[in-house]
């Protein structure tokens, strides 16, 4: 099983505006027992700043300090990965990333599929991938979660299932973000999830979603999905859930309102 399956997982990304160490502090504060944290957050944060590996392995300490597990690097929409606009810069920007997250101790990294119109585009991203994985040097790399957006390639070119095909022979899979696919695809988006489809999926952003909002998280109940439904969808898989609420403009207030539907979920998947 990966080491945060089962576990309440809160992203440091819910808190934009604070810095790694105040976002952990309070999703432990929260309730929750892993943290996935998005690069932009992971060092300093001041323009021209490098970020290194003993950055992330200092901040992976920090949140096992804190009695929490370290869960993915999300790098989803860092600057220098389009693999289809810039597949060199996008290879060595992934393997970068993957070393980042070997030094952290987090098992995945969360990338975007990218934007742009090119033929054969799953085979160049599924390409871009297996490249970062031989250039990051690693003997043991991290998975790679491929998050899909309603204005990157996949959904807004409905080829997700040819997408699913090549990151799996890729060795990477699909990061199923419900509110993503929602406002990509409609409230009953479950149905278009074939079989290849879902065994791509190595990792899920849970959510609720109006299906219109783009990049707007909704608390579970306060939108229009039939998350139960979904859940189900999701049998037989070695995932984790964490809980995104990206966008939402009052995340403490929702967390406090609302975990224990998403604990409910969370502990019935590890059930399963």
């Amino acid at each position: 099983m990966i080491p945060d399956a089962g576990l309440l997982v809160g992203m440091t990304v819910c808190l934009a505006r604070t810095d790694a160490e105040a976002a952990v502090a309070e999703l432990a504060a929260l309730g929750f027992e892993a943290v996935e944290t998005h690069v932009l957050q992971l060092g300093p944060g001041l323009p021209g700043v490098p970020v290194t590996e003993r950055h992330a392995a200092a901040l992976g300490d920090h949140i096992r300090g804190a009695g929490l597990t370290v869960s993915s690097l999300n790098c989803a929409g860092a600057p220098g990965f389009e693999p289809l606009e810039a597949p060199e810069d996008a290879v060595e920007a992934l393997a970068a990333q993957l070393r980042l997250a070997a030094a952290m101790g987090a098992p995945r990294v969360l990338c975007w599929d990218g934007r742009g119109d090119a033929r054969n585009a799953p085979q160049l991203l599924a390409d871009c991938v297996s490249a970062a994985f031989e250039r990051s040097g690693l003997d043991a790399p991290p998975a790679v979660s491929v998050e899909l957006h309603p204005f990157t390639f996949a959904l807004a070119q409905r080829v997700v299932p040819d997408v699913a095909d090549a990151l799996r022979a890729a060795g990477a899979g699909i990061c199923l973000d419900f509110c993503h696919f929602g406002v990509a695809l409609g409230p009953d988006f479950g149905e278009e999830l074939t079989a290849d489809v879902l065994r791509a999926v190595n990792h899920v952003h849970f959510s609720d979603s109006d299906c219109t909002s783009s990049e707007l998280h909704f608390p579970p109940g306060e939108g229009v999905l039939d998350l139960d439904s979904l859940d189900a969808r999701l049998d037989g898989l070695d995932i984790a859930l964490a809980w995104d609420l990206f966008g939402w403009p009052a995340p403490r207030a929702a967390i406090r309102r609302t975990l224990p539907d998403y604990a409910r979920h969370v502990r019935e998947r590890a059930a399963a």
